[in-house]
């Protein structure tokens, strides 16, 4: 670019501007008039655009479609309705269990049949004596569908059986059938499927339930599990984790009783076929459930 004549004066604003990046400009030894550096226009950039549109969307909540899908979810809810039923047993650390008010529903005829004092006592936050039953209500979800691979314990606490206060409903026959059974007392406790033995009279573990059994959920289908925990050596607090797989994930699922663990206690054995505890409440003939003389020796029994 050079500095221009007499007749290139009528143009020369022209020459001299110049587009472009300023790094590409030559030095030039004459320039007559203004040179102005100007910048290509930017062109629009459209993925900026469309990312402040997201952002707006997302302001409003219609964002699912931009976010990958999930597992499906599994709803499990545990119900210890069946414990109301009887026969029925609680323990608790506080010797001060059930409470005056509780005491004197007991003391009632008929109280160790009644499904609302047992329900009461239940809910009062003592361990169940011996054995618990949790019936899992397992929902599948609306859409897509997920497969139960396992259910397991996790233990909390682990104490010896409580021997604070005992309400006790003692059973008149034979046990109620079971579909699985958790041992707490075993060193590494897992769901066992469950069996009658000879008699009729009583369950006992045969092998672990799962892997051998397959719960396929999907659309909104429901199954129930029921579990029958029980202990004779300790008291726990524990949960239950159910593992359920959809497509390649796989989740677990905490199920407690109401934000509390479940709970169960064995006998506070002292010997002798006896136990002992601060107080008991036992069921005699009436059904009524009034406070037992002698706590601290308390017998026979064949558990201890």
């Amino acid at each position: 670019m050079t500095g221009g004549t007499s007749s290139d004066s009528a143009d020369s604003s022209s020459k001299n501007s110049i587009r472009g990046n300023a790094a590409q400009v030559v030095q030039a030894r004459d320039i007559t008039g203004p040179v102005y550096l100007g910048r290509r226009l930017a062109r629009p950039r459209w993925w900026l655009i469309g990312g402040l549109v997201v952002v707006l969307l997302a302001g409003t909540g219609a964002v699912f479609w931009l976010q990958p899908s999930g597992p499906a979810e599994l709803r499990v809810t545990a119900d210890l309705s069946a414990n109301d039923a009887g026969p029925w047993g609680y323990a608790s650390e506080d010797p001060g269990f059930p409470g005056p008010g509780l005491a004197a529903r007991l003391a009632r005829p008929g109280a160790g049949t009644d499904d609302t004092v047992a329900h009461d006592v239940r809910v009062s936050g003592a361990a169940s004596l011996e054995q618990q039953v949790i019936r899992l209500h397992l929902e599948g979800p609306r859409t897509g569908q997920v497969v139960v691979t396992d259910i397991r314990p996790v233990i909390r606490k682990r104490v010896p059986p409580l021997s604070g206060g005992l309400v006790w409903v003692p059973s008149q026959g034979s046990e109620d059938s079971a579909q699985t059974l958790l041992e707490l007392d075993d060193r590494f406790p897992v769901l066992q499927a469950a069996v009658r033995d000879a008699t009729g009279n009583r369950n006992f573990p045969a092998g672990p339930y799962f892997p051998a059994h397959t719960i396929k959920l999907g659309n909104g289908e429901t199954s129930e599990v029921v579990v029958t925990a029980s202990a004779a050596k300790g008291a726990y607090d524990y949960v239950l984790a159910v593992f359920s797989q959809s497509g390649t994930q796989i989740k677990q699922t905490i199920v407690d009783d109401g934000g509390k663990p479940f709970r169960v206690t064995g006998f506070a054995c002292s010997g002798n076929h006896e136990a002992a505890y601060h107080v008991v409440y036992f069921a005699v003939g009436d059904f009524s459930v009034p406070r037992d003389p002698h706590p601290e020796r308390f017998g026979t029994l064949p558990y201890c």
